[in-house]
């Protein structure tokens, strides 16, 4: 008779553990869940790719739901922090989406024009070109404020100058203005998106490195961007 309870006993507490782990409790229940909605989410919510037809539609949608404004760029020299401003809303939109899609985690700072910029959002890896396709193929009309100059540490979208009268912005392509003086010169022609708080002596830093004749850096100071809560 002990032999038989004893027995019972065993098999039903193996049979209990078997089943504890097994079946996922409530709260990793709702933890996947919640997983599953927000993958579904962000799947509708790129889905789409942006043109210059729904630029506006698109960022201002995107802004909506997705308002952070800090950021924080790492390379090899230290963390740069920047700080986007809210009175330039569709390049906010667009730079936190460019985080959040980890493009700018495949480019690096791909112009250095000593005293002058540091220049990034490109490369030639191929992941990058991969997701630039995925994102869409448009620029973003410019946000130029009187108010938000060029100084020293600010931070702004490049463009291009050919038939571009209405000074649309570059969505990949962002530059860190490192003359003390700060850039005068372009006051009025780009989009200044936000400033450096923290980090201008790295700027500084790859602003020294060595260059070839096209202002390349003779070795890729790649970076990694990430959303500071």
């Amino acid at each position: 008779m002990r032999l038989f309870l004893l027995l019972f006993i065993l098999f039903t507490g193996a049979a209990t553990s078997c089943q504890d782990s097994k079946t996922p409790s409530q709260n990793e229940f709702k933890t996947k869940k919640v997983q599953k909605k927000e993958a579904k989410a962000k799947k509708t919510q790129y889905a789409k790719r942006i043109t210059n037809k729904n630029v506006v539609e698109m960022l201002t949608e995107y802004g909506k739901t997705n308002k952070e404004r800090f950021v924080k760029l790492t390379t090899d020299f230290g963390d740069i922090e920047i700080e986007l401003y809210n009175e330039t809303p569709l390049h906010r939109a667009n730079f936190i989406q460019l985080v959040k899609r980890k493009f700018l985690d495949e480019t690096c700072f791909y112009r250095v024009a000593k005293g002058f910029v540091i220049q990034g959002g490109n490369s030639d890896r191929m992941e990058m070109a991969k997701i630039k396709r995925r994102i869409g193929q448009f620029t973003i009309p410019h946000e130029i404020k009187k108010h938000l100059k060029h100084h020293y540490g600010c931070v702004a979208m490049a463009r291009v100058y050919e038939n571009n009268p209405n000074k649309r912005s570059s969505p990949f392509e962002f530059y860190i203005d490192v003359d003390p003086k700060g850039s005068k010169h372009l006051n009025g022609e780009h989009t200044v998106i936000g400033r450096v708080i923290k980090g201008m002596d790295v700027a500084k830093k790859i602003n020294s490195v060595e260059v070839d004749f096209s202002e390349w850096p003779k070795k890729d100071v790649y970076m990694k961007a990430a959303i500071i809560e």
